[in-house]
């Protein structure tokens, strides 16, 4: 393998550490990193993620605005508090914009970070400029609570090592990770769960089986909003994440070729960029 295919698609200079902050929210600690400076951006992750799972793409975004990346409820330092619920960590992302002193922001949600995303745009709609959801549906569907079976089955039986290590068959292409090997396996340990947030990925992972539909919810958004989706996604289908995007008025839709569920890696420098204009518009 060239170097060159060896090269992630995300890098650059090393850039400070974020500020590690702690809030006490109403629904229980909220934890989340701060970094940069400049128009506020908040990255809102997927199923049992911790901010961490941002990799280097904070330490990127910091040179043109004010990063938050909050750890999501019950895991890293948002354990505890009340059980998630989708509204509950809408209210929790509202929060974290209120404690950095932003009263709206550009907002970026991937996977379950996406609906997360679309409820604080319903729910809180003057604290989101602008809207960037990737990678979800608008409801749960068939196809949906099979692969929460699978993950309930990689949490519960699985070494958290093995069960990011099965993710990532689903997380990437075949094409990007052949291409892109030592950048999937720092996805997978970036994805690994600690022990202590076993149990609260599987509260997560408990809100979304009880399912969700937001198709009626998602005309009352009222900022631009760009969604984007894998061609070949196994996790939620790019029809699901169509919907979602159909449900919003004069959304954009943007379907990456070729990408499976990490759509803002897989599509690289220019797809990152794409957003990035969409955001500063």
């Amino acid at each position: 393998m060239s170097p060159k295919a060896e090269t992630p698609p995300h890098t650059g200079a090393p850039r400070p550490a974020p500020d590690d902050l702690t809030i006490a929210g109403p629904r229980g600690p909220i934890a989340y990193e701060r970094w940069g400076g400049g128009p506020p951006l908040l990255l809102l992750a997927g199923l049992g993620s911790r901010a961490r799972l941002w990799g280097e793409l904070p330490r990127l975004l910091a040179d043109r605005f004010t990063v938050l990346a909050p750890d999501n409820r019950g895991v890293g330092g948002s354990r505890g508090g009340e059980t998630f619920t989708l509204a509950g960590a809408a209210d929790d992302a509202a929060t974290v914009l209120a404690h950095a002193g932003f009263a709206a922001a550009g907002v970026i949600g991937v996977s379950m970070g996406g609906l997360v995303a679309c409820q604080l745009a319903v729910r809180h709609p003057a604290a989101v400029g602008r809207l960037v959801v990737a990678s979800c549906g608008a409801r749960l569907t068939p196809s949906h609570r099979r692969v929460m079976r699978f993950f309930e089955i990689a949490f519960t039986r699985l070494d958290p090592a093995e069960a990011a290590e099965a993710f990532m068959a689903f997380a990437f292409a075949s094409a990007f990770a052949d291409k892109y090997p030592s950048f999937v396996d720092q996805a997978a340990r970036l994805w690994t769960l600690d022990p202590d947030d076993r149990p609260g990925a599987l509260q997560q992972l408990a809100a979304l089986r009880a399912g969700w539909d937001m198709r009626a919810d998602l005309a009352a958004v009222a900022c631009p909003t760009l969604v984007l989706a894998g061609e070949h996604d196994p996790l939620v289908a790019a029809t699901a994440t169509r919907e979602l995007a159909a449900a919003i008025p004069e959304a954009r839709y943007r379907e990456v070729p070729g990408a499976a569920h990490s759509v803002l890696a897989e599509g690289g420098g220019a797809l990152l960029a794409e957003v990035l204009e969409f955001l500063s518009t």
